[in-house]
């Protein structure tokens, strides 16, 4: 019954760890371990007992239940480590671009063209911009994922809204030039599971809970690797209290500079404001 109890067991953390791709969790390996030894060592004990008084259905009973217990014990130590290893992060993006000659065109400049759109409502302000396939950060991400695919980033800033919004959903839906909806890629299951590090499932955490002056920040979106982003017209992004349509287009990487600077211009034009008007404004 023990051994029973831990193969049970060991099934559904397997079941667990293969749904959210990590490794299976500690508590039911401690589990499944712990009865693996009760189930050896009430086998230990029966086998003693058959010494002095034979019995073929404890024989019988004794044939399954100890290779069993023996084999869960073995799959519950084997679990537990891997939860425990360190990740081997010895291959950073340098040396793989080393080896790698195809990463060497690797775009590094900090302004990248792109499909960039921003949208602002009730003191929410998003952001989403896209990359190019040589983008050094599309080459980043592209790295921890099973397949290609279409990389993009979307940022939710709560500036001005007094109370906590909820972003509801991570995807997000595109509007094309033909009328059509495309659905951006659920993430997680594209990723390897050395990249689920902590720092990722809060990203792609859902709901998301953003506080005021609080930023839910590189959010990772992605389409497939065929999609152009010169089709999307628009993005709909989905919040508690409803959607935020932002429109876009692609623009050059001068465009996004010259955007960015404007942005950054202080603005001057009227000096007869007090402190406290001044910060109500911001």
């Amino acid at each position: 019954m023990a051994a029973a109890l831990a193969f049970m067991i060991t099934v559904v953390a397997e079941l667990i760890a293969h749904s959210r791709r990590e490794p299976p969790l500690f508590a039911l390996c401690l589990l499944a371990g712990l009865l693996a030894v009760a189930a050896l060592a009430t086998g230990g004990y029966a086998q003693i007992v058959q010494l002095n008084h034979w019995s073929r259905r404890v024989h019988n009973r004794l044939l399954i239940g100890v290779p069993g217990g023996l084999l869960m014990l073995i799959l519950a130590a084997v679990n537990m480590y891997k939860q425990q290893a360190p990740v081997s992060r010895t291959n950073t993006p340098s040396l793989v671009a080393s080896r790698n000659p195809y990463l060497a065109d690797e775009d590094h400049s900090l302004f990248k063209p792109g499909w960039y759109g921003e949208g602002q409502s009730n003191g929410v302000q998003v952001v989403l911009t896209s990359f190019e396939e040589n983008a050094a950060e599309s080459r980043a991400f592209s790295r921890n994922t099973t397949e290609p695919v279409t990389y993009a980033t979307l940022t939710v800033i709560n500036l001005g809204n007094p109370q906590p919004v909820t972003l509801a959903r991570t995807r997000v839906t595109l509007l094309l030039e033909s009328g059509e909806e495309v659905q951006s890629m659920d993430v997680k299951p594209l990723l390897r599971l050395s990249a689920l590090d902590s720092q990722m499932r809060q990203r792609l955490a859902e709901p998301r809970v953003i506080a005021p002056g609080m930023m839910a920040a590189d959010i990772p979106i992605c389409l497939n690797s065929q999609f152009r982003w010169e089709r999307a017209r628009a993005v709909k992004v989905s919040f508690q209290t409803g959607d935020l349509l932002i429109a876009g287009r692609v623009l050059t990487a001068d465009e996004k500079r010259n955007l960015t600077e404007q942005a950054a211009k202080p603005q001057n034009t009227v000096t007869n404001l007090s402190a406290e008007d001044w910060f109500k404004e911001m």
